[in-house]
Order: C-alpha cells, then structure tokens, then sequence
C-alpha cells in the first residue's frame, strides 16, 4: 500500500482553510465547505487507517498463499482448497479400490468437508488475533447487497460429468461441493487411482467454473 505523504504544516493548511470558511457568506457554499473540513482526517486518525490497511493487506496476500486440507477418516481421499474454496486438487489412495463407488464419493466429500473446516478455522483464527481490524471496518451497504443476491440464489446447483460418465460433481454458487458420484461400475477398480484422482479433480473444477460464471453474473453492476 502507498501511503500519502501528508504535509508538516498540514494542521496549519486545515486551521488556515476554516478560517477563510469563517469569512464566507452564510449559504449552501459555506455549509458545504465546512462539511468538508469537518471530515479532514486528523493525521493521527490517518496513520491508524494506513497501519490497519497495510496489516489487513499483508494478511490478504498471505492467506491467497494458502492451501486448506481435508482427509476422509479412513484417509482414502484427500482435498486441498485454496483460500478461496476453489478446488486445487483430489487425491486418492491406491487403497481406494477396497471400496464401491459410494463410499468412494462419500471419503471426497468427507475430505472436502475437513477442507472447508481448516480453510473456516483458519479465517477465524485470524479474525480472533486481530480484532482491531475487523473494528476498524465501515458499514458496507454494497456488500450487504451483495451478500443478499447471493443468499437468494442458495438452492442453485452446477453440475458437470465427465463425457464417459466416470463421475459426476455438483457445486452451489459459491462453489462448495454439494454433490458427488462415480457412475461407472467398479470405477475404484478399473482406473488407476492417479487416473481417478484427475479425473475427480478436473470434473470438480468444471462444476465450479460453472458456477463461478453464474456468481459473476450474480454480482454484476
């Protein structure tokens, strides 16, 4: 973040204004240029914003770092998520032929549950440790708006199948995985574990590309 250079004799600068605002003839123009010196920040009050600023940046570019993990308990499946919840990648173990395509499924959202738990523990956890930041927000009628279309679109689903039907994943607008299948018999035992897990992951990730597009649309002006 580029901090603004404020003057030294910036207290001087704004003491000087209100008092040429003083000379000026009562009116709309006056009223609007007191407004606008009553809203001057105060150097202090400045540098605690920039402060903030920079923290809440320095966290941001280190959370967009991030990988979030999550395991099924018998630890046939793994999932990483970016700290956006965007899928990065499945992976299955070699062992993952011991079980049908159900339970198959069910150990990768059991993986992507623990996922979205670490990647949920972890915001908290740095929301806990810096609690002067989240303080420091202002209200955010835009956001607010936003987060509204969003819940009004809760019940919307995006699928995506592979085109020889190995498997299928289903997200909702902001990504999460809400639905997945292996669609072949004996998919755990006939393809490769290396092979399954791509294919799992770049099925996944077609579903939410779906829905990504969708949640653009959502949020457009």
């Amino acid at each position: 973040m580029d901090r603004i250079d404020i003057p030294e004799d910036y207290e001087d600068r704004v003491e000087a204004a209100r008092r040429a605002a003083a000379r000026l003839p009562a009116g709309a123009v006056r009223d609007g240029v007191d407004q606008a010196l009553a809203a001057a920040p105060s150097r202090a009050s400045y540098e605690q914003a920039a402060d903030l600023a920079e923290r809440a940046q320095a966290l941001t570019e280190e959370l967009a770092t991030r990988g979030f993990d999550g395991t099924d308990p018998g630890r046939f499946a793994w999932v990483r998520l970016d700290y956006l919840g965007r899928l990065v990648t499945i992976a299955l173990s070699p062992t993952v032929d011991r079980l049908s395509n159900r339970a198959a499924a069910d150990a990768v959202a059991a993986a992507w549950d623990g996922a979205e738990q670490s990647r949920s523990e972890h915001v908290l956890n740095l929301e806990r440790a810096h609690p002067d930041l989240l303080a420091g927000r202002l209200p955010d009628r835009r956001g607010d708006e936003l987060r509204d279309r969003i819940a009004a679109r809760a019940a919307d689903r995006f699928e995506h199948a592979t085109d020889d039907d190995l498997c299928a994943a289903e997200t909702d607008l902001q990504g999460r995985l809400t639905g997945f299948k292996f669609l072949v018999p004996n998919a755990t035992i006939d393809t490769e574990c290396e092979e399954l897990s791509a294919r799992a992951t770049a099925t996944v990730q077609a579903a939410q590309a779906k829905a990504r597009e969708a949640l653009a649309a959502v949020l457009a002006p």
